[in-house]
C-alpha cells in the first residue's frame, strides 16, 4: 500500500518521464517551474484557462497532467486526457474541477495540484533540460 505522497511522486516522475526527448522539453521545464506561482497568484481556473488559451504543446501537455490527476483524485477512472484531446475535453475539464466545484472542492484540487507541482518541479530539474520560451541569452 503506497501513501498518497508516493502515488503523487509516482505520477510526476512518470508525467516528467514522458515529456523527456520531446521538441517541447525546454519550454515544458520552463512552464513546470512557473507553475506553482501562476496558480497561487491567479488560482487555479484561472490558471488552466491560461494555459488553454496559450494551447502550445507544453500547455496542453500540463493541463492533460493536472486533470488526469485531479479526476483520479475525485475517484474517478481517470479519462486519458492527452496533450493531443485536452481541446476537445477542455469543456468537461473546466466545468468539473472549476464551475462546478464547491468551494471545498475547489480549494481541494487547488492544494493538491500545487503539492503535484512541487513534484513535478522536483523531477524536471533533475531530468530535463532547462530553457524554454522565456530562456534569457
Amino acid at each position: 500500500m503506497k501513501t498518497l505522497e508516493q502515488e503523487r511522486s509516482n505520477y510526476a516522475f512518470e508525467c516528467v518521464s514522458k515529456i523527456k526527448g520531446k521538441p517541447f522539453e525546454k519550454d515544458a521545464s520552463s512552464l513546470i517551474s512557473k507553475l506553482g506561482t501562476l496558480i497561487l497568484t491567479n488560482g487555479l481556473g484561472n490558471t488552466l484557462a491560461f494555459l488553454f488559451a496559450k494551447g502550445k504543446d507544453h500547455h496542453l501537455e500540463v493541463i492533460a497532467i493536472i486533470s488526469n490527476w485531479l479526476f483520479r483524485q475525485k475517484g474517478q477512472k481517470e479519462p486519458g486526457f492527452k496533450r493531443d484531446n485536452v481541446k476537445v475535453k477542455i469543456e468537461e475539464i473546466m466545468r468539473e474541477l472549476v464551475l462546478n466545484a464547491t468551494v471545498e472542492q475547489y480549494m481541494y484540487y487547488t492544494d493538491e495540484t500545487l503539492r503535484l507541482v512541487n513534484w513535478l518541479r522536483r523531477f524536471s530539474d533533475a531530468m530535463l533540460e532547462s530553457g524554454g520560451e522565456n530562456e534569457q541569452r
